[in-house]
């Protein structure tokens, strides 16, 4: 089955995410990749960046402040390009 266009937007976007956050990561086929923005307590925004290997997350990184505001820009541009 086909996976939808949005879909594979989504995953690209994510698969790109990680790929700027842990630049040694080398993508497995039974890797995937996990995108998560929210806010903090203080209501703070917060984005998480997350790698598994099969059940297991071998890669993760919070970005919050001006290492949120500068990943996004980043990733923003990668997507872009």
């Amino acid at each position: 089955m086909d996976t939808p266009g949005e879909e594979r937007w989504l995953s690209a976007l994510r698969d790109r995410a990680a790929g700027l956050a842990f630049p040694e990561w080398q993508p497995r086929d039974e890797d995937w990749t996990s995108l998560y923005t929210s806010f903090d307590e203080e209501g703070a925004p917060l984005t998480e960046v997350a790698v598994y290997r099969g059940h297991e997350r071998i890669h993760f990184r919070r970005y919050t402040g001006e290492d949120l505001t500068a990943f996004w820009i980043r990733l923003v541009n990668k997507i872009s390009e």
